[in-house]
Protein backbone atom coordinates (compact mmCIF):
# COMPACT_ATOMS: atom_id res chain seq x y z
CA UNK A 1 0.00 0.00 0.00
CA UNK A 2 1.43 3.36 -0.85
CA UNK A 3 0.61 6.89 -0.28
CA UNK A 4 1.59 10.62 -2.49
CA UNK A 5 1.38 14.10 -1.26
CA UNK A 6 0.81 17.02 -3.71
CA UNK A 7 3.84 18.32 -4.87
CA UNK A 8 4.45 22.30 -4.48
CA UNK A 9 6.82 24.25 -6.81
CA UNK A 10 9.30 24.47 -3.91
CA UNK A 11 9.03 21.06 -2.26
CA UNK A 12 10.29 17.91 -3.24
CA UNK A 13 8.05 15.10 -4.70
CA UNK A 14 7.41 13.03 -0.90
CA UNK A 15 5.91 9.02 -1.12
CA UNK A 16 5.23 6.83 1.70
CA UNK A 17 5.49 3.05 1.39
CA UNK A 18 4.36 0.47 3.70
CA UNK A 19 4.92 -3.52 4.85
CA UNK A 20 7.51 -5.87 4.01
CA UNK A 21 10.87 -5.05 2.48
CA UNK A 22 9.65 -6.68 -0.78
CA UNK A 23 6.52 -4.37 -0.47
CA UNK A 24 8.55 -1.04 -0.01
CA UNK A 25 10.88 -1.54 -2.59
CA UNK A 26 8.58 -2.82 -5.32
CA UNK A 27 5.91 0.82 -4.57
CA UNK A 28 9.08 2.93 -4.16
CA UNK A 29 10.45 1.11 -7.93
CA UNK A 30 6.87 1.13 -9.61
CA UNK A 31 6.43 5.10 -8.40
CA UNK A 32 9.69 6.47 -9.30
CA UNK A 33 10.86 3.63 -12.15
CA UNK A 34 12.06 7.04 -14.81
CA UNK A 35 14.06 8.32 -12.32
CA UNK A 36 15.41 5.43 -10.82
CA UNK A 37 16.67 4.66 -14.33
CA UNK A 38 17.84 7.65 -15.01
CA UNK A 39 19.64 8.26 -11.72
CA UNK A 40 21.31 4.84 -12.74
CA UNK A 41 22.96 6.18 -15.78
CA UNK A 42 24.60 9.11 -14.51
CA UNK A 43 25.77 7.91 -11.37
CA UNK A 44 29.03 7.02 -12.70
CA UNK A 45 29.66 10.12 -14.81
CA UNK A 46 28.85 12.02 -12.08
CA UNK A 47 31.32 10.29 -10.23
CA UNK A 48 34.10 11.19 -12.06
CA UNK A 49 33.30 14.37 -12.35
CA UNK A 50 35.95 14.92 -9.28
CA UNK A 51 37.46 11.83 -9.72
CA UNK A 52 41.94 11.62 -10.22
CA UNK A 53 41.68 8.91 -12.35
CA UNK A 54 38.06 7.79 -14.07
CA UNK A 55 36.45 4.89 -13.45
CA UNK A 56 35.58 2.60 -16.20
CA UNK A 57 31.91 0.95 -16.50
CA UNK A 58 33.06 -2.98 -15.86
CA UNK A 59 35.17 -1.42 -13.02
CA UNK A 60 32.51 0.20 -11.31
CA UNK A 61 30.41 -2.85 -12.17
CA UNK A 62 32.94 -5.05 -10.04
CA UNK A 63 33.24 -2.88 -7.27
CA UNK A 64 29.58 -3.19 -6.88
CA UNK A 65 29.10 -7.01 -7.07
CA UNK A 66 31.86 -7.28 -4.51
CA UNK A 67 29.60 -5.32 -2.44
CA UNK A 68 26.60 -7.01 -2.50
CA UNK A 69 27.52 -10.13 0.14
CA UNK A 70 28.64 -7.67 2.61
CA UNK A 71 25.64 -5.96 2.42
CA UNK A 72 23.35 -8.57 2.53
CA UNK A 73 24.84 -10.27 5.59
CA UNK A 74 24.81 -6.62 7.14
CA UNK A 75 21.14 -5.67 6.31
CA UNK A 76 19.33 -8.72 4.11
CA UNK A 77 16.39 -6.86 3.96
CA UNK A 78 18.04 -3.82 2.93
CA UNK A 79 19.08 -6.03 -0.04
CA UNK A 80 15.59 -7.11 -0.49
CA UNK A 81 14.17 -3.77 -0.77
CA UNK A 82 16.79 -2.86 -3.72
CA UNK A 83 15.94 -6.25 -5.48
CA UNK A 84 12.78 -5.71 -5.18
CA UNK A 85 13.16 -1.68 -6.51
CA UNK A 86 15.40 -2.85 -9.22
CA UNK A 87 12.94 -5.16 -10.57
CA UNK A 88 9.84 -2.97 -10.57
CA UNK A 89 12.25 0.11 -12.20
CA UNK A 90 13.26 -2.35 -15.04
CA UNK A 91 16.89 -2.50 -14.68
CA UNK A 92 19.32 -5.09 -13.28
CA UNK A 93 19.88 -4.91 -9.59
CA UNK A 94 23.76 -3.93 -9.95
CA UNK A 95 22.56 -0.66 -11.61
CA UNK A 96 21.02 0.06 -8.44
CA UNK A 97 23.37 -1.32 -6.07
CA UNK A 98 25.96 0.68 -7.52
CA UNK A 99 23.43 4.11 -6.99
CA UNK A 100 23.85 2.75 -3.46
CA UNK A 101 28.42 1.92 -2.82
CA UNK A 102 29.20 4.89 -5.48
CA UNK A 103 31.05 6.41 -2.76
CA UNK A 104 33.36 2.98 -2.51
CA UNK A 105 34.13 3.36 -5.88
CA UNK A 106 37.10 6.69 -4.18
CA UNK A 107 38.71 3.74 -2.55
CA UNK A 108 41.76 2.62 -3.86
CA UNK A 109 41.83 -0.40 -6.25
CA UNK A 110 44.83 -1.54 -4.30
CA UNK A 111 46.04 -0.81 -0.95
CA UNK A 112 48.27 1.94 -0.66
CA UNK A 113 46.74 3.84 -4.01
CA UNK A 114 45.79 7.29 -3.53
CA UNK A 115 41.80 7.87 -2.95
CA UNK A 116 40.50 8.21 -5.98
CA UNK A 117 37.80 11.30 -5.63
CA UNK A 118 37.72 14.70 -3.99
CA UNK A 119 34.56 14.20 -1.02
CA UNK A 120 31.58 16.17 -0.14
CA UNK A 121 30.56 18.90 2.01
CA UNK A 122 28.73 19.62 4.49
CA UNK A 123 28.43 21.63 7.62
CA UNK A 124 26.08 20.44 10.61
CA UNK A 125 25.03 22.07 13.62
CA UNK A 126 23.22 20.04 16.40
CA UNK A 127 21.24 21.39 19.25
CA UNK A 128 19.55 19.54 22.35
CA UNK A 129 16.32 19.85 24.02
CA UNK A 130 17.63 21.87 26.87
CA UNK A 131 19.20 24.44 24.41
CA UNK A 132 16.20 24.54 21.93
CA UNK A 133 13.95 27.22 22.78
CA UNK A 134 11.10 24.28 21.23
CA UNK A 135 12.75 22.23 23.93
CA UNK A 136 12.95 20.02 21.29
CA UNK A 137 16.50 18.69 20.01
CA UNK A 138 17.55 19.19 16.62
CA UNK A 139 20.24 18.91 13.60
CA UNK A 140 20.46 20.84 10.61
CA UNK A 141 23.01 20.48 7.93
CA UNK A 142 23.85 22.03 3.98
CA UNK A 143 24.99 19.09 1.95
CA UNK A 144 27.42 20.50 -0.39
CA UNK A 145 27.11 18.68 -3.42
CA UNK A 146 26.38 17.72 -6.73
CA UNK A 147 23.52 20.29 -8.01
CA UNK A 148 22.73 17.73 -10.39
CA UNK A 149 21.65 15.19 -7.71
CA UNK A 150 18.99 18.01 -6.87
CA UNK A 151 16.31 17.26 -9.76
CA UNK A 152 16.52 13.06 -8.81
CA UNK A 153 16.04 13.66 -4.84
CA UNK A 154 12.48 13.16 -3.22
CA UNK A 155 11.33 12.62 0.34
CA UNK A 156 10.68 9.13 1.59
CA UNK A 157 8.71 7.90 4.36
CA UNK A 158 9.12 4.11 4.81
CA UNK A 159 6.78 2.13 7.29
CA UNK A 160 8.21 -0.83 7.47
CA UNK A 161 6.44 -4.23 9.31
CA UNK A 162 8.25 -4.41 13.26
CA UNK A 163 11.15 -2.04 13.03
CA UNK A 164 10.85 2.01 13.40
CA UNK A 165 9.25 4.64 10.47
CA UNK A 166 11.25 6.72 9.09
CA UNK A 167 11.64 9.62 6.81
CA UNK A 168 14.64 10.39 4.71
CA UNK A 169 15.62 13.18 1.82
CA UNK A 170 17.61 11.14 -0.72
CA UNK A 171 17.69 9.87 -4.24
CA UNK A 172 15.10 7.15 -5.66
CA UNK A 173 16.92 3.93 -5.35
CA UNK A 174 18.78 5.28 -2.06
CA UNK A 175 18.54 3.23 1.30
CA UNK A 176 18.63 6.00 3.17
CA UNK A 177 20.27 9.22 4.09
CA UNK A 178 19.74 12.42 6.19
CA UNK A 179 16.47 12.46 7.76
CA UNK A 180 14.73 11.14 10.97
CA UNK A 181 12.77 8.30 12.84
CA UNK A 182 9.92 7.81 14.88
CA UNK A 183 12.38 6.36 17.64
CA UNK A 184 13.72 9.51 18.13
CA UNK A 185 16.53 9.54 16.02
CA UNK A 186 17.61 12.20 13.61
CA UNK A 187 20.71 11.72 11.28
CA UNK A 188 22.64 14.34 8.86
CA UNK A 189 26.03 13.49 7.82
CA UNK A 190 29.37 14.99 6.68
CA UNK A 191 32.02 13.10 4.82
CA UNK A 192 35.36 12.74 6.69
CA UNK A 193 38.72 12.52 5.56
CA UNK A 194 40.23 8.97 6.27
CA UNK A 195 40.99 5.73 4.83
CA UNK A 196 38.45 3.31 2.70
CA UNK A 197 38.72 0.09 0.76
CA UNK A 198 36.50 -1.33 -1.11
CA UNK A 199 35.79 -4.90 0.42
CA UNK A 200 33.09 -4.32 2.95
CA UNK A 201 29.92 -2.53 3.95
CA UNK A 202 28.62 0.74 2.04
CA UNK A 203 28.10 3.74 4.02
CA UNK A 204 24.21 4.02 2.55
CA UNK A 205 23.56 0.47 3.91
CA UNK A 206 24.93 1.40 7.59
CA UNK A 207 22.85 4.90 7.62
CA UNK A 208 20.31 2.59 7.06
CA UNK A 209 20.90 0.21 9.93
CA UNK A 210 20.88 3.22 11.91
CA UNK A 211 17.43 4.15 11.23
CA UNK A 212 16.34 0.68 13.08
CA UNK A 213 17.81 1.91 16.18
CA UNK A 214 16.16 3.10 19.10
CA UNK A 215 19.66 4.41 21.20
CA UNK A 216 22.61 6.24 21.10
CA UNK A 217 24.36 2.69 22.38
CA UNK A 218 22.14 0.90 19.99
CA UNK A 219 23.78 2.92 17.06
CA UNK A 220 26.77 2.76 17.76
CA UNK A 221 26.89 -1.26 18.47
CA UNK A 222 25.25 -2.09 15.12
CA UNK A 223 27.94 0.34 13.61
CA UNK A 224 30.55 -1.10 15.24
CA UNK A 225 29.73 -4.89 14.15
CA UNK A 226 29.89 -3.80 10.55
CA UNK A 227 33.06 -4.06 8.41
CA UNK A 228 32.99 -0.56 7.39
CA UNK A 229 34.09 0.24 3.86
CA UNK A 230 34.77 4.61 4.80
CA UNK A 231 35.60 7.04 7.08
CA UNK A 232 32.56 8.86 7.64
CA UNK A 233 30.78 11.15 10.16
CA UNK A 234 27.17 10.88 11.49
CA UNK A 235 25.76 13.67 13.38
CA UNK A 236 22.72 12.70 16.06
CA UNK A 237 19.99 13.46 17.77
CA UNK A 238 19.21 10.82 19.86
CA UNK A 239 16.44 10.43 22.72
CA UNK A 240 19.73 10.56 25.60
CA UNK A 241 20.99 14.68 23.25
CA UNK A 242 23.20 15.31 20.50
CA UNK A 243 26.21 13.11 20.08
CA UNK A 244 28.52 12.99 16.97
CA UNK A 245 30.54 9.76 15.62
CA UNK A 246 33.89 9.70 13.82
CA UNK A 247 33.97 6.45 12.06
CA UNK A 248 37.13 4.73 10.45
CA UNK A 249 37.49 1.47 9.36
CA UNK A 250 38.84 0.59 12.83
CA UNK A 251 37.37 2.22 15.27
CA UNK A 252 34.00 4.37 16.30
CA UNK A 253 34.68 7.58 18.29
CA UNK A 254 31.82 9.52 20.28
CA UNK A 255 32.09 13.26 20.54
CA UNK A 256 29.33 14.59 23.01
CA UNK A 257 27.90 18.36 23.30
CA UNK A 258 28.49 18.95 27.12
CA UNK A 259 26.30 20.71 29.07
CA UNK A 260 25.95 23.25 26.01
CA UNK A 261 24.29 20.91 24.59
CA UNK A 262 25.24 22.28 21.14
CA UNK A 263 28.01 21.01 18.31
CA UNK A 264 29.21 21.88 14.89
CA UNK A 265 31.31 19.15 12.46
CA UNK A 266 32.28 19.74 9.24
CA UNK A 267 34.57 18.05 7.01
CA UNK A 268 37.79 17.01 9.16
CA UNK A 269 38.12 14.76 12.07
CA UNK A 270 38.01 16.51 15.93
CA UNK A 271 38.43 13.67 18.18
CA UNK A 272 41.68 13.54 20.00
CA UNK A 273 42.51 10.36 18.84
CA UNK A 274 41.79 11.12 14.86
CA UNK A 275 43.34 14.74 14.12
CA UNK A 276 46.36 13.31 12.85
CA UNK A 277 44.44 12.52 9.93
CA UNK A 278 44.10 16.18 8.57
CA UNK A 279 47.56 15.82 8.29
CA UNK A 280 47.96 12.56 7.12
CA UNK A 281 44.85 13.00 5.15
CA UNK A 282 44.85 16.35 4.16
CA UNK A 283 44.02 15.79 0.45
CA UNK A 284 40.93 14.56 1.41
CA UNK A 285 39.20 17.19 3.22
CA UNK A 286 36.81 19.35 1.84
CA UNK A 287 37.11 22.98 1.02
CA UNK A 288 37.40 25.80 4.44
CA UNK A 289 36.56 22.94 5.82
CA UNK A 290 38.25 24.24 9.33
CA UNK A 291 37.15 27.93 8.77
CA UNK A 292 33.27 26.82 8.22
CA UNK A 293 33.57 25.11 11.72
CA UNK A 294 34.55 28.17 13.24
CA UNK A 295 32.59 30.49 11.41
CA UNK A 296 29.25 28.36 12.45
CA UNK A 297 30.53 27.87 16.31
CA UNK A 298 30.99 31.63 16.35
CA UNK A 299 27.65 32.25 15.09
CA UNK A 300 26.17 29.86 17.28
CA UNK A 301 27.67 30.92 20.20
CA UNK A 302 26.33 34.75 19.52
CA UNK A 303 22.93 33.51 19.40
CA UNK A 304 23.08 31.22 22.70
CA UNK A 305 24.82 34.76 24.08
CA UNK A 306 22.36 37.51 23.16
CA UNK A 307 19.33 35.71 23.44
CA UNK A 308 17.04 35.81 26.66
CA UNK A 309 17.11 32.63 27.87
CA UNK A 310 19.97 31.80 26.03
CA UNK A 311 18.33 29.14 23.50
CA UNK A 312 18.81 28.52 19.85
CA UNK A 313 15.82 28.14 17.68
CA UNK A 314 15.05 26.44 14.74
CA UNK A 315 15.46 29.49 12.67
CA UNK A 316 18.20 30.89 14.36
CA UNK A 317 19.69 27.14 12.80
CA UNK A 318 17.97 28.11 9.41
CA UNK A 319 20.10 31.04 9.65
CA UNK A 320 23.76 29.85 10.44
CA UNK A 321 22.89 27.76 7.31
CA UNK A 322 22.51 29.98 5.01
CA UNK A 323 25.67 32.40 6.22
CA UNK A 324 27.72 33.59 3.26
CA UNK A 325 30.49 35.19 4.79
CA UNK A 326 33.27 33.73 2.64
CA UNK A 327 31.20 33.93 -0.30
CA UNK A 328 31.24 31.52 -2.30
CA UNK A 329 33.14 28.94 -0.22
CA UNK A 330 31.03 29.88 2.48
CA UNK A 331 28.74 27.52 4.71
CA UNK A 332 25.83 28.28 2.40
CA UNK A 333 28.37 27.12 -0.63
CA UNK A 334 28.03 28.26 -3.94
CA UNK A 335 30.40 26.97 -7.56
CA UNK A 336 33.25 28.47 -7.71
CA UNK A 337 36.91 28.87 -9.54
CA UNK A 338 38.23 25.58 -7.15
CA UNK A 339 39.36 23.12 -9.89
CA UNK A 340 37.82 19.93 -7.77
CA UNK A 341 35.07 20.90 -6.09
CA UNK A 342 34.00 24.56 -7.51
CA UNK A 343 31.39 22.75 -9.47
CA UNK A 344 29.79 21.85 -6.06
CA UNK A 345 26.80 23.76 -4.33
CA UNK A 346 24.18 23.57 -0.89
CA UNK A 347 21.91 21.29 -3.01
CA UNK A 348 20.22 21.28 -0.06
CA UNK A 349 19.70 22.64 3.88
CA UNK A 350 18.22 19.98 6.13
CA UNK A 351 17.18 20.73 9.62
CA UNK A 352 15.85 17.73 11.30
CA UNK A 353 13.18 17.45 14.60
CA UNK A 354 12.69 13.80 15.59
CA UNK A 355 10.79 14.06 18.54
CA UNK A 356 8.68 16.75 16.77
CA UNK A 357 8.13 13.93 13.98
CA UNK A 358 9.53 16.74 11.38
CA UNK A 359 11.72 18.42 9.27
CA UNK A 360 12.10 21.22 7.47
CA UNK A 361 14.41 21.09 3.76
CA UNK A 362 15.20 23.97 1.27
CA UNK A 363 15.05 22.90 -2.86
CA UNK A 364 18.49 24.62 -3.39
CA UNK A 365 20.56 27.10 -1.66
CA UNK A 366 19.14 28.51 1.72
CA UNK A 367 18.32 31.94 2.22
CA UNK A 368 17.91 32.14 -2.05
CA UNK A 369 14.62 29.53 -1.50
CA UNK A 370 12.35 28.63 1.33
CA UNK A 371 12.68 25.98 3.83
CA UNK A 372 9.58 23.47 3.27
CA UNK A 373 7.88 21.23 6.11
CA UNK A 374 7.60 17.66 6.05
CA UNK A 375 5.88 15.72 8.51
CA UNK A 376 6.70 12.07 9.85
CA UNK A 377 2.78 10.42 9.74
Amino acid sequence: MTSTRQEKQTRFPEFTAFGSPEQIGHAIGEQFRDSIRGMSEIVLDRFNQSAVVPVSTAEANMVAAAAVPFAEAYLPDGVTELRATARAAGIPFERIMLINVRSMLSAPAISGDPVNATPEGCTTVMVGKNASESETGFAGQNWDNDPEMGPFSAVFTRKPTGKPAFMTWCQPGVIAYMGLSEAGIGICMNALNGPSRRDGVGWYFIVRSIYEQRSLDGIVSRISSARRAMTANAAFITPEGPADLEITLDSVHTLKAGEAETLVHTNHCVHDSLTSYNTDHADTIYGQSFERKARAEELLAGISGSAQDGKVSVDDVKSILSDRQGFPTSINRYPNDDPATGWQRSVISIIVEPEAGQMHVSRGNPGDNPYELYLLN
